[in-house]
């Protein structure tokens, strides 16, 4: 295993991801012996000033910034929740435990968007009302619980807005709507005056994720016309987002239960973990659940962006697919308000791997080799055509 600092294991994982020099077997291999998946430990430590290896001292500085910023919080309930968050297997932690961290450490909004990409997979969406009251606070200098009795006040105001015909904003018209508010009057005028453009889930992702759908043979629900490339959604998640080759987390403790590789047992969990089903994407078309970072993701590798912005409009062949590809599926997912692809996370690793192809036909291919050489011994694993 090498011994990289934070920031030089990412350089280093993102270069021999995107270096074109490995085969698929070599690939899946270095993968296997040097993935140092980045835990929530670790991504602590560096924001609290902290060495990770010191995790008596860590411990006391989480706890401590926890006690200050919540009065009322048990110092022994607190105590146990920061003992879980040191375990070697923690990447991630709660949304709100996060933000409070960020008040605790009077975070600046775009230090903190950062902090809980890190700690949650998620960063501050601009059309959740209580997102916008935790930015509001950070810019504003409030203390956490400040910022929670203004969520309290929102939750006894919101009965009094006038529900209105729900209305499809994108985030970031909201975010430059939202940024400039000083004073908690303002604040209410804003939501009042826009309350019906407000929700929880991703307009942005969604818009796109029904254009890629429709794009791969979905039919236009508004569209009653015969459709010659009708595909049901099952097909779909079969045939683009290989759910034949993400093995139930059963089988995969059956097959490993001998096996003492835990880095190895670590990358099939952070790849299949939220992995997306029919049931899934069904509940995400009809705006049950909102659409996840890893579905756009797997959707925008199937049709390479598509006819969207995030589509490939080149006149003549790229010379390097592969920085074309990454730059354009890194605004897609800055504009919907996800975290961009991060080396060290071993699903976005697979996919830098698989972008680095001559052409796009190539990725479907690669990806399908690759989930089927890391939830297997890797013996079958072919270099032919490489």
């Amino acid at each position: 295993m090498l011994d990289f600092s934070a920031v030089g294991m990412t350089q280093w994982m993102f270069q021999e991801a995107s270096s074109q020099m490995l085969t698929l077997s070599e690939a899946v291999e270095q993968l296997k012996q040097n993935a140092h998946i980045r835990t929530a430990k670790e991504t602590l430590a560096r924001y609290c000033g902290a060495d990770a290896e010191n995790e008596g001292v860590l411990k006391k500085r989480l706890v401590d910034l926890l006690c200050q910023s919540d009065l009322k919080a048990k110092p022994d309930s607190i105590e146990r929740k920061v003992r879980m968050w040191m375990k070697d297997n923690v990447q991630y932690i709660g949304k709100r435990t996060a933000i409070q961290l960020c008040y605790s450490l009077h975070l600046q909004v775009e230090e903190a968007d950062q902090m809980l990409i890190r700690l949650t997979g998620e960063r501050f969406h601009w059309r959740d009302p209580e997102d916008i009251i935790w930015c509001f606070g950070l810019k504003n200098n409030l203390s956490y619980q400040q910022a929670c009795g203004l969520i309290s006040n929102l939750e006894e105001n919101s009965k009094a807005y006038s529900p209105g015909k729900p209305e499809a904003v994108l985030t970031e018209v909201i975010k430059l709507q939202a940024l400039p508010l000083h004073t908690e009057k303002e604040l209410e005028a804003f939501f009042e005056k826009n309350w019906e453009k407000l929700g929880k889930l991703h307009n942005t992702a969604y818009d796109l994720f029904m254009k890629f759908l429709q794009l791969l043979g979905l039919p236009d629900s508004g569209d009653f016309l015969p459709a010659a490339r009708e595909m049901p959604v099952k097909e779909i998640v079969c045939t683009y987002m290989y759910k034949n080759f993400i093995p139930k987390a059963g089988d995969i403790k059956e097959k490993h239960k001998e096996m003492e590789n835990a880095a190895l047992l670590a990358i099939q969990r952070d790849i299949r973990e939220n992995w997306p089903d029919e049931i899934v994407l069904s509940r995400m078309m009809h705006r049950q659940t909102d659409v996840t970072r890893k579905v756009l993701i797997l959707l925008f590798l199937a049709c390479d962006g598509g006819e969207s912005k995030y589509g490939d409009y080149s006149d003549e062949d790229e010379e390097n697919y592969f920085m074309d590809a990454l730059f354009r599926i890194t605004c897609m997912l800055n504009d919907c308000g996800f975290a961009p692809l991060d080396s060290r996370i071993p699903f976005d690793w697979m996919v830098l791997y698989c972008l680095c192809a001559d052409e796009s036909i190539f990725v479907d291919d690669n990806v399908q080799r690759f989930l089927s050489a890391i939830f297997t011994d890797g013996s079958s694993v072919s270099d032919e055509a490489e």
